[in-house]
């Protein structure tokens, strides 16, 4: 199991992801920092972002155009009515590509159930409320999809995002990346602050 959120400020009134490990693991689920690639056995819950899936999965095109998918935040000095359809537009693109992956190892079946399915039939909404549950359904897809393709491929595909530790699990993030992305297959990359998109 993958999850994507932003880094979480323990001092936040918000903790929605640190409740959700917390109640994962009184289910017997254990957090697994990558080390080592996928686990074996069990039920085993890791972080991971959508945006370095999409910059890091070479089948989605993106990290080989040098392209940063742009379905999220506004430029800066983009006027909001004109970012509206543009952020519609780069979603809809997305989800094209997103399609891509039904003939993928691993596969991913958008059109395998009627939520999803509508990421396809319909065209992305312009206004907020509507584009947001949109994007956090198109973002929970992508991080399931990584977290099949981590469980397939291992470090073979991904690499893992955290600092050196000696003492183990460690804070890391699980990310797809393209050879020349990859420093190392089995050293631990510095990851990012805060999710940037």
């Amino acid at each position: 199991m993958a999850g994507g959120a932003n880094s979480t400020n323990g001092a936040s009134r918000h903790l929605a992801g640190v409740t959700l490990r917390q109640l994962l693991e009184q289910g017997d689920w254990s957090y697994h920092d990558g080390h080592g690639g996928p686990p074996t056995g069990g039920r085993s819950v890791y972080e991971c972002y959508p945006y370095t899936t999409l910059v890091g999965a070479a089948e989605l095109g993106y990290a080989t155009e040098g392209q940063r998918p742009r379905y999220k935040r506004k430029p800066k000095f983009l006027p909001v009515a004109r970012w509206r359809p543009q952020r519609a537009a780069a979603c809809d693109e997305l989800v094209r590509r997103l399609t891509r992956l039904a003939s993928a190892d691993p596969p991913l079946h958008l059109d395998s159930h009627p939520f999803t399915r509508q990421l396809i039939e319909e065209p992305s909404p312009e206004v907020d409320v509507d584009y947001k549950h949109r994007e956090d359904l198109i973002n929970a897809v992508i991080c399931a999809w990584t977290a099949a393709l981590w469980h397939r491929h291992g470090l073979a595909r991904c690499q893992i995002l955290g600092p050196a530790a000696a003492t183990r699990p460690i804070a890391t993030i699980i990310a797809p990346a393209a050879s020349e992305q990859r420093r190392g297959q089995h050293e631990p990359r510095s990851a990012p602050h805060k999710h940037v998109e």
